[in-house]
């Protein structure tokens, strides 16, 4: 069923209503003639306001992509197949940040760590507000980088902190490296934030705890040798 069925449906539903309420005006030509096309306007426009044909179509356009990448992903007989499939898609539309970001994906998975970087970066460069890319981009980096911190992705963390303080991935990542520059105080603020967004008995509180306590063990040592 599409949106066009339906608003056919909905245009003889409104004829038969007009029919009715139009009876009693039938001596009464003018009026009949003005009530028609009220009553036309009145069923489209409380449609489109109160039944979400925006929404509607959203949905429908989202069930067809679906369907598109399902098919897809049936022909494709290796990832570097769906890669360069990808990069096709790209070269009609080079600002889809999605895109970039799912050939970043692909490339991550195939282990292309300087790729995964330059489609990271495309991804968070059209769209740098929105927290997977901006994840990504920094981890790329920071894997490509041998896992050691730069300004440039401290500062990707950061701001992803600073619009959203419940950032998980930001929270990690910033305390690991300010246990790394031995900020241990840093390092503890971050993983307490962090601790309240876990599970209390998960595995990642346990380990929370642990690298907590590790960071405080360190803070006892630095003062005994100032003593």
């Amino acid at each position: 069923m599409n949106e066009w069925w339906l608003l056919g449906l909905l245009a003889g539903l409104a004829g038969i209503a007009c029919c009715f309420m139009i009876y009693p005006f039938k001596r009464r030509f003018i009026a009949s003639l003005l009530l028609f096309p009220a009553i036309f306007l009145l069923a489209f426009g409380g449609y489109f306001y109160w039944g979400s044909f925006n929404g509607w179509q959203e949905y429908v356009h989202h069930i067809k992509s679906q369907e598109q990448a399902k098919k897809m992903l049936e022909s494709v007989k290796s990832p570097q197949e769906l890669i360069d499939k990808l990069k096709a898609k790209l070269d009609d539309n080079p600002k889809s940040a999605k895109g970039w970001y799912l050939l970043g994906r692909l490339y991550s998975s195939q282990n292309e760590k300087e790729n995964a970087v330059n489609a990271f970066a495309k991804a968070y460069h059209f769209n740098p507000d929105d927290e997977q890319y901006a994840v990504n981009y920094a981890h790329s980096l920071w894997i490509l980088n041998n896992q050691q911190f730069t300004e440039q992705i401290i500062q990707i963390f950061r701001r992803l902190l600073k619009n959203n303080p419940h950032q998980p991935d930001a929270l990690a990542m910033l305390a690991m490296d300010a246990f790394v520059s031995q900020s241990y105080e840093k390092a503890i603020d971050y993983w307490q934030r962090l601790l309240k967004l876990a599970p209390e008995q998960s595995e990642e509180a346990q380990a929370i705890r642990k690298a907590i306590a590790k960071a405080e063990a360190r803070i006892k040592q630095k003062k005994q040798k100032m003593n």
